[in-house]
């Protein structure tokens, strides 16, 4: 039985789940991005960069994404969402 790549996927990543960091090392791996190397160039630890794994860290997260080539918000979709309903709260109909 052969999966479609979808499906593989969904094997790693569950749709509306943050990436587990394993994940995220993979893919930056295969896009043969260190992360020690960009805590360099920005002249910041690799501890301080990896902080985006854990928590909060938008500018982190931005560069994450942008070395793997996606946006932050398919990696960590939950706190995107979160940071969106906290902008823009929905107001309640009577």
């Amino acid at each position: 039985m052969q999966l479609s790549a979808q499906d593989l996927l969904r094997l790693f990543i569950c749709p509306g789940e943050d990436w587990p960091i394993k994940a995220i090392n993979l893919a930056l791996e295969n896009k043969g991005v260190d992360l020690a190397e960009m805590a360099r160039v920005r002249n910041i630890t690799t501890g301080t960069i990896r902080n985006a794994f854990y928590r909060d860290c938008p500018a982190y997260e931005e560069e994450i994404a942008m070395a793997i080539g996606v946006e932050p918000a398919v990696i960590w979709p939950r706190r995107y969402q979160r940071r969106n309903q906290k902008k823009n709260p929905q107001r309640a109909v009577a």
